[in-house]
């Protein structure tokens, strides 16, 4: 629990964790100056300073449905295997680093994109080991006139043994993101409704209303090595800054 990280910060007692949380509102202040408390904003610097350390993770491997078939459509660069069109222990074109391409010159130039005619496609990601998720990224491509749409919602499942998931969290795409550019448009969008632990991500695109192509480029990830017991209820976040504000104002009482 948060709170009870807070609580033994650096194995201090709750003196020194006075002194350790005013050092991160007052830096330069002197030493041996008494420093009014704010536990509130204290908190919040310690809990943002705890769920910032945040770095990018790179994928071991994905499996899915290819794309179409097409030597332009599909992974071009896959290094697993294709058993009858479906790729497994490798990963290509979605983790290849090339995050947005121009296709405006012609259908040659739709090879950095995997694209799906009519389907909901589902991915699934090996991250190699557990993670605690603060992002997940989508770069998907916009463009009407070739009728390629963005997907009309993501839902995504998470597992530590790739056999169990979780109940799906869904992600909907708006009307106002779906349509928000002109054609050869890049749709970057986060997906993560909330952090989540997890080795293995799930994502399905909801194929939208047009019933047409999705182009995906990539899929980034965001978070640090190990998991908790699957932060997946935002309430846990409402709730800890509930007892912080409580706790300012508990000591606002006590500080003249």
């Amino acid at each position: 629990m948060i709170s009870e990280v807070t609580r033994n910060v650096c194995g201090c007692n709750k003196t020194d964790n006075l002194f350790v949380y005013n050092r991160i509102l007052h830096p330069t202040a002197p030493f041996g100056v008494t420093l009014k408390p704010n536990y509130l904003i204290a908190g919040l610097a310690l809990t943002l300073s705890l769920t910032a350390n945040a770095d990018p993770i790179t994928v071991a491997t994905y499996s899915m449905v290819d794309g179409a078939p097409n030597n332009l459509y599909y992974d071009n660069t896959y290094t697993g295997s294709n058993n009858a069109g479906f790729l497994s222990g490798g990963k290509g074109d979605l983790t290849d680093g090339t995050l947005t391409a121009s296709v405006a010159l012609g259908y040659d130039h739709w090879a950095p994109y995997v694209l799906w005619d009519g389907k909901s496609p589902v991915i699934t990601f090996d991250l190699g080991d557990e993670y605690t998720l603060n992002s997940v990224t989508g770069y998907f491509k916009f463009y009407a006139s070739a009728a390629v749409y963005l997907p009309s919602s993501v839902g995504l499942r998470f597992s530590n043994d790739g056999v169990n998931f979780s109940f799906a969290q869904l992600r909907p795409f708006s009307a106002a993101e779906r349509s928000s550019g002109a054609d050869d448009s890049n749709g970057i969008f986060e997906l993560l409704p909330t952090i989540a632990s997890a080795r293995y991500v799930e994502l399905t695109l909801n194929d939208g209303p047009e019933n047409r192509w999705i182009a995906l480029s990539e899929v980034t990830f965001d978070g640090s090595l190990g998991g908790t017991a699957n932060v997946s209820e935002p309430s846990c976040y409402f709730l800890t800054l509930f007892a912080l504000g409580a706790l300012g104002l508990r000591q606002m009482r006590n500080y003249p």
